[in-house]
């Protein structure tokens, strides 16, 4: 019998996927699999379980959000494992489940999905050879919303509470200056509020920042938003919704498979990158694609 193993994390989105997870069981039961559950209680232990964990599984299926779509994506690749990976999108964002077209929510056709169609190697992000992000690497401002938002909230409001804490973080918009290199050493030295590097095409719930991103192209979509006077911030929000957003001119748009970011003053507090949400490592660092560098299931448009 084929061997499946089901991680979920209890405590994501409006924490419902517990109700769900017989619907799962019985979908994989159905075809073939021999199903193995492990459930998330504490911090690190998805690393020491897949550390210790067979390596003979046929499918690791994933039910979380982005922040634990990348701790069970770095711990297998840590671990050397090419295992196809399946999602369940029950966080609160689902950026990458989403550009994969995987709708929060509809789990049991998220599970027919795992089911049905083979898996597609995917590129993959590497910061400094050894943290790894299939979404976003991002820093400056507002990139640490995820985290600091009340989990409560998250389970009351869903995505609206990272447009909340973004607004209320206004106020403290500071100009950063950041040195970006790219793969033919070309420098681009300017003062940002925030800046992206994509792999899909959106983050916290803007799903069309990117709107040409390709997760199988080699490239990643680097976004950095230039610091400019408050008053137009707004019309920046609205290009963001309608996926005009890379041809404002206050915008720095490159597509690169390299990219090493530094930040040129020391007293900015800001200086870990976020990781799909989770915190990364400080800056400067160096970002590489690997290219087609994992296995994963979804209705892919490229």
């Amino acid at each position: 019998m084929k061997r499946l193993k089901l991680i979920y994390n209890p405590f994501s989105g409006d924490r419902g996927f517990k109700f769900d997870l017989d619907v799962c069981v019985d979908i994989f039961q159905a075809n073939g699999y021999e199903v193995h559950l492990f459930r998330i209680q504490k911090k690190g232990d998805v690393e020491e379980h897949i550390q210790q964990m067979d390596a003979d599984y046929d499918i690791i299926v994933v039910s979380g959000g982005d922040g634990t779509i990348n701790i069970v994506l770095n711990s297998l690749m840590r671990k050397g494992l090419r295992i196809p990976l399946g999602i369940i999108p029950s966080g609160t964002a689902n950026d990458f489940a989403s550009f994969l077209g995987l709708k929060s929510g509809k789990v049991e056709e998220a599970c027919q999905i795992i089911m049905e169609t083979e898996p597609r190697n995917i590129d993959v992000g590497v910061v400094n050879g050894t943290d790894y992000f299939v979404n976003v690497c991002a820093g400056g401002l507002l990139t640490n919303v995820s985290q600091t938002v009340d989990t409560n909230i998250k389970t009351a409001l869903g995505s609206l509470s990272y447009y909340l804490k973004g607004i209320e973080q206004l106020a403290n918009f500071t100009k950063m200056p950041f040195r970006i290199t790219i793969s033919n050493q070309e420098i681009i030295e300017d003062k940002f509020y925030l800046y992206m590097i994509l792999n899909s095409a959106g983050t916290g719930g803007f799903t069309h920042i990117a709107p040409d991103a390709s997760i199988t192209d080699g490239k990643f979509d680097f976004v950095g938003i230039k610091a400019k006077p408050m008053i137009e911030l707004p019309l920046l929000f609205i290009k963001i919704f309608s996926g005009e957003l890379i041809n404002d001119s206050g915008v720095v748009y490159l597509r690169d498979s390299y990219f090493k970011i530094e930040c040129l003053e020391d007293k900015f507090e800001v200086k870990n990158a976020t990781l799909d949400g989770e915190v990364g490592p400080e800056m400067p660092f160096e970002v590489e694609v690997l290219p087609r560098a994992y296995p994963v299931f979804g209705k892919f448009k490229y």
